[in-house]
């Protein structure tokens, strides 16, 4: 079985068998990657496919983690108080809050501001699917910095199609290292356009459904992952935890359902107390604490070990940001904080994401 569907196995939809099946896929997927060494280089260049689709996708974190090297747990160490003091007041805003007024005809707006770094090898090829750069940072030439827009519109009935507008063609920020790493970008993206922008990208999908196709490795319901399984979601957040490891790609990692959680709440489109059992379940979580404030938003971080092969360094950093006066996520990112900087500045993120949400009165038409 190729990587990439190794991969999308893992990230298929929650469902009874899913912890056999998920340790099934695990092995098999680290057994792939050990077995040849281009199995175990990240897949770079991604542009507007499975990462920029709105935040990391589950595929796409094991990508980056599983690939960059074995995925250790940190020495589990509860969140901090700071942390949970944080959660809890947010989760209490969600309950108490009064969520944006969809009416008739109207949509909620969801516009993911997306930045990502692209590797460049030009002795690396390309993967003959999707069309990415086989880079590794350990010998890329030339990396790419790029910020992308993706806007989805859901409607006040969520039965009828949603509709996402992929038009947009992404800013190339900074170019890093070999000049001629542009050129090659240029050329991705002019044989595979949907890494970047589509031209033609209104699409409607029925009740917010994307079928997976080749192309675009999306899996069914990928912005409301969990819908299906709402009602029977706990509203504790201990048992919620438990749900979430169950029914998750790695039952036993908190940084899954760090990163899960983070993914389905920036989309706001969880019932609220659906949302608030979640938030309080980032502060049963091993590891996480404030990183930083700035104004009314707080970030809050986990931090996972790498394996000692990481070309990224030992550590990966998650990050969520809340907006303190609604108990909205509205950003995330994802670092290596001790990767080699020799080829781009240290500080900048592998991934960033923004979250805006916004009531408006009519969607694009496909």
């Amino acid at each position: 079985m190729e990587l990439l569907e190794l991969v999308r196995e893992i990230e298929s939809a929650p469902d009874a068998s899913a912890p056999a099946r998920i340790g099934r896929s695990r092995t098999r997927l680290v057994a792939a990657m050990a077995d040849s060494e281009k199995h175990r280089t990240r897949t770079r260049w991604v542009w507007g496919g499975t990462a920029a689709a709105g935040g990391l996708s589950a595929a796409a974190i094991i990508t980056t983690v599983v690939i960059a090297g074995t995925v250790a747990p940190v020495v589990a160490q509860p969140a901090s108080a700071a942390a949970v003091a944080v959660l809890s007041e947010a989760a209490q805003l969600v309950i108490t809050g009064v969520d944006p007024v969809v009416g008739p005809g109207e949509y909620l707006k969801i516009r993911e501001n997306y930045e990502l770094v692209g590797l460049w090898d030009a002795d690396a090829g390309s993967d003959p699917i999707s069309g990415f750069n086989m880079a590794m940072l350990t010998n890329s030439e030339g990396a790419i910095h790029t910020r992308g827009i993706r806007d989805l519109y859901v409607p006040s009935d969520r039965s009828g199609d949603w509709i996402l507008d992929d038009r947009f063609e992404n800013e190339v920020l900074d170019v890093w290292g070999d000049p001629q790493a542009l050129g090659a970008y240029e050329r991705m993206v002019a044989a595979y356009p949907e890494r970047d922008a589509d031209p033609g990208g209104i699409e409607a999908l029925p009740a917010g459904l994307q079928t997976w196709s080749p192309d675009t490795a999306d899996d069914d319901a990928y912005y409301d992952r969990f819908r299906d399984f709402y009602d029977e979601m706990p509203r504790d957040p201990q048992q919620l935890l438990g749900w979430y490891h169950q029914h998750l790609m790695m039952d036993s990692d908190d940084w899954i359902v760090f990163q899960s959680i983070g993914r389905a709440l920036g989309t706001n489109l969880m019932p609220a107390d659906l949302r608030a059992a979640s938030l309080r379940v980032l502060g049963l979580l091993s590891g996480v604490d404030v990183a930083r404030t700035n104004g009314r938003i707080t970030t809050l971080a986990m931090t996972v070990e790498l394996g000692e092969r990481s070309e990224f360094g030992d550590l990966l950093v998650s990050e969520l940001d809340i907006d303190t006066s609604t108990g909205r996520i509205v950003g995330s990112r994802e670092s290596y904080p001790h990767r080699s900087t020799s080829l781009m500045p240290a500080g900048v993120p592998w991934a960033a994401w923004e979250i805006e949400i916004t009531v408006v009165d009519a969607a694009p038409k496909p």
